[in-house]
């Protein structure tokens, strides 16, 4: 379908069609989506939708995944909470009453706008633990959270509430029959 420059700004699926799937890559979740989310644009296509963080850190990431699709991944616009217990740097997220957290593998790589040496995002990477920290057993389940530098919210005069763009993914290895 070929859509005028006038009218890309307004264009919008509201879902993908039929046979197609949502593979972005990290910098097209950043350019598209991500940054057009923190600016209120319109995004190419509704196919991510909002949580917030309380919401999100309650259930483990089978609950999240699972009901919605046989798709071994789910994208979400994370909306920080200001009262929730959650610290955004920090490297161990609980989930639930403790019955498991998302650990942070390292340190954030940086994703770089398309064309120079600017950095547009961070990219992190956690993996979950299913049970009590000290039980913990290590899952096949991973995310991939996405966030703008700080500098980006002060540079365009923004208060930025924390948004950022998670993909929970259920490692290759693991198969469910799907």
């Amino acid at each position: 379908m070929e859509v005028a420059e006038g009218d890309k700004a307004r264009f919008s699926l509201k879902k993908l069609p039929m046979g197609y799937r949502f593979l972005p890559t990290d910098e097209e979740l950043v350019v598209y989506y991500l940054i057009n989310k923190a600016f209120y644009r319109p995004l190419p296509a509704e196919v991510i939708p909002d949580i917030r963080e309380r919401e999100f850190y309650s259930s483990p990431p089978s609950d999240l995944v699972m009901p919605f699709s046989g798709e071994r991944q789910r994208f979400f616009f994370i909306h920080s909470d200001e009262n929730f217990h959650g610290d955004l740097k920090r490297t161990t997220r609980i989930v639930g009453n403790g019955m498991g957290f998302w650990k942070l593998s390292g340190e954030g790589d940086p994703i770089y706008s398309p064309g120079d040496k600017n950095i547009s995002a961070f990219k992190f990477q956690f993996t979950y633990f299913s049970g009590p920290p000290l039980a913990a057993k290590k899952t096949h389940w991973r995310m991939e959270e996405y966030r703008l530098p700080i500098d980006f919210y002060m540079k365009n005069d923004m208060k930025g509430e924390g948004l950022a763009l998670g993909r929970i993914r259920r490692n290759k290895e693991y198969d469910c029959g799907f």
